[in-house]
């Protein structure tokens, strides 16, 4: 997987996912829910484009996941739900999923309380040198990106916006939901979020 700064137009998209998944356990196919999503407006966005993007976005980070996480995210209390969607966008961007696992998850096993800016900008800085994709990118664009990714943490609920930090709060994960994760090798990004080893 190569680093997208496709991120900056894709939100977390709690009740759109909730319902994408319902639809897909339903029996409905991709192309049916990509028509659902044009032709009767079911994200209740404004134009096709941008329901036909969501629709694909969204159905990516579905099949991302175990089979079973569909169940889960429809039948499931929302704290697990959110967890299972900050794990299929780190499942389907490489980039956020290297900012959870080298920013996020080393702040916890520090024992640091916050996320700050300077670890969010010594992560980007590092990978433009790294990489000639993230090197390419516009400062717009960066920080669109640093934008959307504490967007992410704060609605999966894994930061919360405290006098003006960003305080981490470690999630509590359902036992049903780690086993079913560990059990398809997700335990990564589990590690990732939780912090432990």
């Amino acid at each position: 997987m190569e680093y997208s700064a496709g991120m900056v137009s894709s939100l977390f998209w709690l009740s759109e996912t909730r319902k994408t998944a319902l639809l897909l356990q339903d029996g409905n196919d991709v192309n049916a829910i990509r028509d659902l999503a044009q032709t009767e407006n079911i994200y209740q966005v404004k134009n096709e484009i941008r329901a036909r993007k969501m629709a694909n976005v969204i159905i990516k980070r579905l099949h991302s996941l175990p089979v079973e996480c569909l169940e889960l995210i429809v039948t499931d209390d929302i704290a697990t739900v959110k967890l299972i969607i900050l794990i299929s966008i780190m499942k389907t961007d490489l980039l956020f999923f290297e900012f959870i696992h080298q920013v996020y998850r080393p702040a916890i096993l520090l024992g640091e309380t916050v996320i700050t800016d300077r670890a969010i900008n010594s992560f980007f800085d590092e990978k433009k040198q790294q990489n000639e994709t993230v090197a390419a990118w516009t400062e717009m664009t960066t920080k669109k990106l640093k934008q959307q990714y504490i967007k992410n943490l704060l609605e999966a609920g894994v930061i919360q916006n405290e006098a003006e930090q960003r305080k981490i709060s470690i999630p509590l994960v359902d036992y049903n939901l780690r086993k079913l994760l560990e059990d398809h090798g997700f335990t990564t990004y589990l590690n990732a979020i939780t912090g432990e080893a």
